[in-house]
């Protein structure tokens, strides 16, 4: 059953009220539109001020003409006043939201009251109601919200401000709504522990997964499938679809920046919008990668532009370049994916709320080479492993911790070359660290921005890539993802690519990718081994467009608004305006590289 794309409101919604974001939403939201609602920007980061950014980002990219702000703190509120443009903001109350009622109708009848839990399911039963929503103490009705157009939203209660986003985005799918109890956080980790290791020494694979996939279903409880249609799982962190084979299925985060990620695939597929009309491939040739050259052929089949990094032109420096700053909209990785080892580094300070701090971090890193020979840039992966002696991962013995300022003052301090590890030792695995393999070094993502500040399909074709590098990519405004959760072999890489790249190119990827493994594996089995994170209703497909003069227009503003940033950098912060001329020195060389590639007389484009 098809999922149609909605159309995106005039209005967004900044909010950490998850109340008073559903009550607006009971009166503004239409149907097919889907409402964005976004959680406000986390001001108690050491980086909040990207946090800040991305939201206004979000927005823009929404098309919003007007954004309400609705119980947020006061430093919240201007931060994100102070960026939009003059008149496009309002702060609203619970005392606002009837005269935003789109329907007056809605305001006649007599309000929905639901209790303070559950709220994604009240508010989406408000809304077919056609009524407001309030709140009280009573007690929440548990039964799921049915579907009317074949779609099924399965949300895990773990945030209150996603359920309501989740509510919004079921009601512009006309899709139901299905809440099940938050994933015990120890047991969620040790499912997803078990599946990154299901292909380890003395497991039953086939036995394992059974396991799994019925723990998960579990975990769901009792839920009404629609019959022929399609699901979107939205948690915490397990790919719960995988229990649900049955159907085609898509995940989202719950945390952080659900409303973000809606945003991002939804906009992708508004009307006239562009398509994938540009793809990287990547290959440092450390597996053998059939699914490469087969894109290579498929690709331009569709009208698609194809830029290739193969062997030694897949290193540290150019892969991680061209995935922040070159203008793709679809990359295909295929290579090694898995934890690199690294070390453990014991840390001692006095915070600066006067507490003696002892702090215990895993470390990996990623090394690629600079402009300057002398020089390597290392990415560093951070994995807290424990606080004054209490295991950070172990979520009953750190409910009586005190952090306070720890964190953010041990984030402050070790950017001081002075302050150094007391103790370190060697690991022979950080988890969570998720690097691939390039040619000469291992790539460990941690992206400052993808494809030029767009917003592109990602799709890692390499072994238990969909760990970590799911949420890193999405964070950084991937609209999509596809991974793997377990090792798979040559053929199955490759008929799985060929499979979405062509038989299926155009459908819903969710759709597309579903139907790629029920070819590749049988229907009635469980290996699926690929998972897809993203909205469901967005797809693979290619628009007439002038691309070369679209890649070298953007090359051209890149280089003109990163030299100009790293001008305005005072001498005081020479660290960032060397990360700013490293950026600019990219699109220095690519912009003439490209321009006599494809252009016969060297002309500056236009904007």
């Amino acid at each position: 059953m098809r999922v149609k794309c909605p159309n995106l409101s005039n209005e967004a919604i900044v909010s950490d009220d998850p109340e008073l974001a559903a009550a607006i939403s009971s009166a503004l939201a239409r149907r097919d539109t889907y409402l964005p609602v976004i959680d406000g920007p986390r001001l108690t980061r050491p980086d909040h001020a990207p946090d800040v950014i991305r939201r206004i980002a979000t927005i823009s990219r929404a098309g919003a003409k007007s954004t309400l702000l609705a119980g947020l703190s006061v430093a919240a509120r201007e931060s994100l006043i102070a960026r939009l443009p003059d008149n496009h903001a309002r702060v609203i109350g619970f005392d606002d939201v009837a005269a935003l009622s789109v329907d007056p109708k809605r305001v006649e009848r007599d309000r929905l009251v639901w209790g303070r839990d559950r709220i994604g399911l009240g508010l989406l039963t408000a809304l077919y109601a056609g009524r407001l929503i309030e709140f009280t103490d009573e007690v929440s009705p548990r039964h799921a919200v049915p579907s009317k157009s074949g779609h099924l939203v399965i949300c895990e209660a773990h945030e209150p401000v996603s359920e309501v986003i989740a509510a919004n985005y079921a009601y512009s799918l006309n899709a139901g709504l299905h809440i099940f109890e938050e994933t015990d956080e120890v047991e969620g980790k040790a499912l997803l522990e078990a599946l990154y290791s299901i292909d380890a020494p003395g497991v039953n694979a086939a036995a394992e997964r059974a396991r799994l996939s019925a723990r998960m279903r579990e975990l769901v409880g009792a839920v009404d499938l629609p019959a022929n249609g399609s699901l979107t799982f939205i948690v915490r962190q397990l790919p719960i679809g995988i229990a649900f084979p049955e159907l085609p299925g898509t995940h989202l985060f719950t945390y952080p920046d659900l409303g973000r990620a809606i945003v991002n695939g939804l906009a992708a597929e508004q009307q006239g919008t562009r398509g994938t009309n540009i793809a990287v491939l990547v290959n440092p040739q450390k597996v053998a990668a059939p699914e490469i050259e087969a894109a290579a052929k498929l690709l331009p089949e569709r009208k698609i532009f194809v830029r290739g990094y193969e062997g030694g032109g897949a290193n540290v420096r150019a892969v991680s370049e061209m995935v922040d700053l070159f203008p793709y909209d679809l990359l295909l990785f295929a290579t090694h994916c898995g934890d690199a080892s690294g070390y453990r580094w014991t840390y001692e300070y006095l915070d600066s709320e006067g507490i003696n701090r002892r702090l215990i971090v895993d470390v990996a890193i990623g090394v690629g080479h600079t402009d300057d020979d002398d020089i390597l840039r290392v990415m560093q992966y951070n994995r807290f492993h424990s606080l004054d002696g209490v295991d950070w991962n172990d979520p009953v013995a750190k409910a009586d911790l005190y952090v306070g300022s720890a964190i953010r003052d041990w984030s402050e301090l070790v950017r001081d070359k002075d302050f150094e590890p007391i103790h370190t030792e060697p690991l022979d695995r950080v988890l969570g660290s998720a690097v691939l393999a390039m040619a000469d070094n291992n790539y460990l993502p941690m992206p400052r921005a993808l494809a030029c500040e767009g917003s592109p399909i990602i799709f890692n074709n390499a072994c238990v890539s969909w760990h970590e590098l799911a949420g890193r990519f999405m964070f950084t405004d991937a609209r999509a993802y596809i991974g793997t959760l377990y090792p798979v072999s040559d053929i199955e890489a490759e008929a799985v690519a060929v499979s979405i790249l062509g038989k299926h190119f155009g459908k819903a990827l969710p759709h597309a990718l579903w139907s790629a493994q029920n070819g590749v594996y049988g229907e009635g089995s469980d290996r699926r081994p690929y998972i897809v994170s993203g909205v469901y209703p967005q797809r693979l497909r290619s628009t007439r467009e002038d691309v070369p003069r679209r890649i070298i227009s953007k090359l051209w503003n890149g280089l003109r608004y990163w030299k100009k940033r790293a001008g305005e950098v005072g001498e005081d912060e020479p660290n960032r305006k060397k990360d700013f001329d490293e950026i600019a020195n990219y699109y220095a060389r690519e912009f003439p590289s490209f321009r006599d590639r494809w252009f016969a007389r060297p002309a500056k484009p236009g904007n």
